[in-house]
């Protein structure tokens, strides 16, 4: 633990599309929080509802600046676009159909006072309607400097499915040599795999940094190709670039290919569940050679009792696509 001499300042990036009833609220939980050494940078990416019109109201506010993007790029897009307008030592994306959880800023400066990290993490609440249910976002111990060797940051965000980019602040000098891949879903999962790469080190605290909106929207997704390969690909991408790295823990290696075969079997089981039966030929002609491929490098490091449930699953799978 070391205390930082100057003070922690932190930019706060906000895409903004289509989110007039809940952009206010997002904007909201923040300024109520924060003190003179963050700024706010919201910036609309062509919104086609009233988003920019909400977003006049904070036009004056000496601690948010609004930026009009001249064309839809999306949210991978928007955030590398509002990452050059930063100015401050952290950055902390959050979307904004979100909140920060009370008392979250106070908790973030606090901690990065005491720890001097790459990228601090925490926990979120799971928000739908008038309930909010915490959710854990990491593994092992808070409030410790972790270093990042032998693969530890993406080994915690495997372990925990914690792929999300809004419960995290960067150091700003680190995430500049990374972007966010533009015209994918599931952007987060390969910012994570990106992100694993350049920092040094890490750490979490045990508290919740953000309200997560659950909308019906964004829960219900259309099962297209689209979906297919960029849901797909983004765990293929992650077990090829890191590679290099797994031959050094054979261990993890075993596990990785173990979530990701995991991740595959579910997205067939939840294909044919939907009777999508142009979409289970697609993934397989174009994903289950390299899917099965990661099954039987799998070993059974893994554990026993996975390995057995593994097998169950690669059967079923197999027998689904066969048919």
């Amino acid at each position: 633990m070391q205390s930082q001499s100057k003070p922690i300042t932190i930019s706060i990036l906000i895409p903004v599309y289509n989110v007039a009833d809940y952009v206010k609220e997002c904007l909201n939980s923040i300024l109520v929080q924060i003190d003179d050494n963050a700024e706010i940078i919201v910036m609309n990416d062509a919104s086609t509802d009233n988003s920019w019109e909400v977003l006049q109201a904070y036009q004056t506010h000496p601690k948010i600046t609004l930026v009009q993007a001249p064309h839809n790029r999306g949210l991978s897009g928007t955030r590398n676009a509002l990452l050059p307008l930063a100015t401050n030592q952290y950055v902390w994306f959050i979307d904004s159909d979100d909140a920060m959880h009370d008392g979250a800023y106070t908790k973030v400066v606090n901690a990065l006072a005491s720890m001097d990290v790459d990228m601090l993490g925490g926990n979120y609440m799971a928000w739908r309607g008038d309930n909010k249910r915490p959710k854990k976002a990491f593994v092992g111990t808070a409030n410790q400097i972790i270093n990042n060797d032998s693969l530890q940051f993406i080994k915690n965000i495997v372990e925990n499915n914690s792929n999300h980019v809004w419960n995290k602040v960067y150091r700003r000098s680190v995430i500049e040599k990374i972007s966010f891949q533009e015209g994918k879903k599931f952007e987060d999962i390969y910012y994570m795999t990106d992100l694993s790469k350049v920092i040094k080190n890490f750490a979490f605290i045990d508290y919740p940094l953000i309200d997560y909106r659950e909308r019906q929207g964004s829960i219900i997704q259309t099962l297209d190709k689209k979906y297919v390969d960029d849901y797909l690909g983004a765990f293929l991408y992650r077990v090829n670039h890191l590679k290099a790295n797994l031959g050094e823990d054979p261990s993890f290696q075993n596990y990785l290919h173990y979530k990701t075969y995991n991740r595959y079997a579910g997205l067939v089981k939840k294909l044919k569940d939907n009777q999508q039966l142009d979409m289970l030929n697609y993934l397989k002609d174009h994903f289950n050679i390299k899917f099965d491929h990661i099954y039987r490098c799998i070993g059974q490091q893994i554990g026993w009792i996975r390995y057995q449930k593994l097998g169950f699953k690669h059967r079923q799978t197999e027998k689904i696509l066969s048919q």
